[in-house]
């Protein structure tokens, strides 16, 4: 191949990197990509780097005397370099689509690692949404735990709003409720919800308020399918307090 070629040729003449570069008027760099297959020269600097060297632009491009009776004179081993350059971008090609190739592999693997580690956070249950935030109708407590305010959020049955299907938020409270058996199940909010209090005190947080929120409900006269405007209540975990209209 050309870059054998070369390197071998100055071997040969006795010449560096540098003292062959100095002769073609290139930088020593561009002798050394030469000779490692990383570029190939142009018709022009073949032909002085051929002469350099003492050799014919076809002994460089290993192709055999006979060959150049095949074609008008110097379009053989111009033809040749074609080829060669040719050969060399379709290598780059190849080398780059593999690149990619793992690039998308290591992609891949991270949205799943991160996936893997999402989707344990997340209660759901088979069947419910395709994701918790799909459901529009939630009762969220908000509280505080060590300082960091956090939330837990349940979410509801679209056509019967006293029943949990899923849970959303701190991992470590969602399992402390151990809520798989009220799921579905009539006044299971009211179940869980006063649970998450206990929960939530007993591991010394304090809870902040509870948020109703419903899509299509009005408060007032206490039928949630008569409106189109959603709406949110507030309410405190103590019985003490009363509801308090929210937003």
């Amino acid at each position: 191949m050309l870059k054998d070629n070369i390197k071998r040729l100055r071997a040969e003449n006795g010449l560096s990197q540098d003292d062959l570069a100095e002769r073609v008027h290139v930088v020593r760099q561009t002798v050394s990509k030469w000779e490692r297959g990383a570029s190939v020269p142009d018709a022009e600097t073949l032909a002085a780097l051929a002469n350099a060297l003492d050799t014919t632009p076809n002994e460089l491009l290993g192709m055999p005397g006979a060959g150049a009776a095949a074609f008008p004179e110097g379009l053989s081993w111009k033809a040749s370099l074609l080829d060669e350059r040719l050969t060399h971008e379709a290598g780059r090609t190849d080398r780059l689509t593999a690149a990619l190739r793992w690039m998308a592999v290591g992609a891949g693997i991270v949205c799943v690692t991160v996936l893997m580690a999402w989707l344990p956070t997340q209660h759901f249950i088979p069947g419910a949404w395709a994701s918790p935030t799909d459901n529009p109708n939630y009762n969220r407590i908000v509280y505080t735990m060590n300082g960091e305010e956090k939330q837990l959020r349940l979410f509801l049955d679209s056509e019967h709003y006293d029943r949990v299907v899923v849970l959303a938020g701190d991992h470590d409270l969602i399992a402390q409720l151990d809520a798989e058996g009220e799921y579905n199940r009539p006044n299971s909010c009211e179940a869980l919800s006063d649970r998450a209090n206990e929960e939530i005190e007993r591991n010394g947080g304090t809870v902040l308020r509870h948020e109703l929120w419903i899509e299509g409900g009005n408060l007032n006269d206490g039928d949630p399918l008569n409106d189109d405007m959603p709406y949110s209540t507030r309410f405190f975990a103590s019985p003490d307090v009363q509801d308090a209209s929210w937003g």
